[in-house]
């Protein structure tokens, strides 16, 4: 095999594993940013990672079936890697559309440009906050670190069955850890909502002439909206804790290879 050989699988394998993080990963996979624009950057990131990868990715298969397997393997980490992050951030978004089920936001759905589907109004407020917290904490950047990072770990073919094998306990734990980020975001504003509901309903209990729900309410959009406002400082500590959670979750990926 030549050397530009080499090095133009090393080029491939490095832009299909790219493409698959930038597809579903935070800030890169964004709907806002145009699809060429993202094939431009996975191109870009895969040429600058060429020189570095070669040793650990070696000569290209010598049939089409190993190659395209291969192929497959690397978009799969690469979407591995990117949709766990993804997956992290999305307990803002829970969090959010707790807070306006309580509030009685649910019923107005805006459209998320971030992710192309219809969200609630604290929902994509608090994604929009995590994304420039997640962009301000150079979240991007540990991305590119594992993406590096795991081309410098893997032996070469991927193989399905490990990953399968320890992605389930991987997925399952991520999973809890999400459900309690989200948990620990909504509980200071949802807390605050639990104490006016019980206090409204004692007072339609107590006295039953009085419009409750319809004098409450507005009190109650008040209350939570001042009660959010509060909880922010929680909320930037927080966002701390889901970069350190980000980066364990990438570490144990790239272990895994």
């Amino acid at each position: 095999m030549s050397f530009d050989t080499n090095w133009f699988w090393s080029v491939l394998v490095a832009f299909a594993r790219t493409s698959g993080l930038v597809a579903l990963a935070p800030v890169f996979g964004s709907r806002t940013v145009p699809v060429p624009v993202r094939v431009g950057l996975s191109g870009m990131l895969a040429l600058g990672l060429a020189p570095v990868v070669q040793p650990m990715v070696g000569s290209p298969p010598g049939d089409w079936v190993p190659l395209v397997m291969r192929l497959v393997g690397e978009v799969v980490v690469g979407l591995m890697l990117g949709y766990g992050v993804s997956l992290i951030i999305g307990a803002v978004v829970m969090a959010g559309e707790l807070l306006d089920q309580m509030m009685g936001f649910s019923m107005m759905q805006l459209l998320n440009p971030m992710s192309s589907f219809p969200t609630s109004l604290l929902a994509q407020f608090h994604y929009m906050l995590a994304m420039v917290l997640f962009a301000l904490v150079d979240g991007h950047h540990l991305l590119l670190m594992a993406l590096a990072r795991s081309f410098e770990v893997s032996t070469g073919v991927v193989r399905f069955e490990t990953m399968a094998h320890g992605g389930l306990e991987l997925a399952l734990a991520l999973g809890g850890q999400v459900l309690w980020l989200c948990f620990q975001i909504a509980v200071p504003s949802a807390g605050v909502l639990f104490v006016v509901d019980s206090a409204m309903a004692f007072v339609s209990r107590a006295v039953p002439q009085v419009p409750i729900w319809l004098i409450g309410m507005p009190a109650k959009i008040a209350v939570g909206l001042v009660a959010l406002a509060g909880s922010l400082p929680t909320f930037l500590s927080l966002s701390v804790r889901m970069t350190e959670l980000s980066w364990r979750y990438l570490e144990q990926v790239v272990r895994g290879l």
